[in-house]
């Protein structure tokens, strides 16, 4: 019998290339080419980076997994935007932020606004050749697999040759991390869950009966459970 592990998927295996702030002003000012001075940039970028969070805590809130059961991804994303430009002073006419939004929707659904990081290959090839199974289990929407895709680590036509067996997102299932991590563990048997959230990882993984591995990149953060800085001390910790 294969052994499995579970792993997250932002922040974990993959994040934004530079930060939300800079992909959402890029994607605007392709659209709007010479309209912004830096210092514009400079402040669209850090008021982005800054109220994203919020906006995204708020709409998932409201419409929790995206909008699963409900309006749906492409709705939810475009309400959350919405709120995004408006409390950074951002005013188009109607048509044009359609414009906008179904192009930034598409691209952060790509490689376009995401990167592995620099050891997720390598580990994950090294894995492979051990026969060891790598399941993604994320709080993110479909559009998960499309950029894993894009960046070689997951074939959903052949995943017995992809680095990861399968993607499970919570837009799937309708439901987020401990309830997604019980779902998988059932399934999958689970050696162990490594992801950087100590709530919804850690916390979650632990209270469904996974053993969890916090993955700390920064550092410092206190964990009563097994601790490593990226993701080669999965590694050291395979029995």
């Amino acid at each position: 019998m294969r052994r499995v592990i579970s792993l997250d998927s932002t922040g974990t295996l993959v994040k934004i290339s530079n930060s939300v702030g800079y992909q959402y002003l890029r994607i605007l000012e392709s659209f709007f080419p010479g309209a912004l001075s830096d210092r514009d940039r400079k402040i669209l970028t850090h008021q982005f980076n800054k109220n994203f969070p919020l906006h995204y805590k708020d709409s998932m809130k409201q419409d929790p997994n995206f909008g699963y059961g409900s309006i749906g991804c492409y709705a939810w994303w475009k309400g959350l935007v919405r709120e995004l430009y408006l409390s950074s002073n951002i005013d188009m006419k109607d048509y044009q932020f359609s414009y906008v939004f179904d192009d930034t929707y598409h691209q952060f659904r790509s490689a376009k606004c995401w990167e592995p990081f620099p050891e997720t290959v390598p580990v994950l090839k090294d894995l492979k050749s051990r026969d060891i199974d790598v399941v993604v289990t994320s709080d993110f929407d479909q559009g998960l697999v499309n950029i894993l895709h894009q960046h070689g680590l997951f074939d959903p036509r052949d995943p017995s040759k992809s680095l990861i067996k399968e993607v499970i997102t919570s837009y799937e299932y309708g439901v987020a991390k401990p309830e997604l991590l019980k779902l998988v563990k059932e399934k999958w048997d689970i050696e162990f869950h490594v992801g950087d959230s100590l709530g919804r990882d850690v916390s979650g993984a632990a209270n469904v009966g996974v053993r969890p591995i916090f993955l700390d990149r920064k550092g410092g953060v206190s964990c009563d459970h097994i601790s490593i800085d990226n993701l080669t001390g999965i590694i050291d910790h395979l029995d």
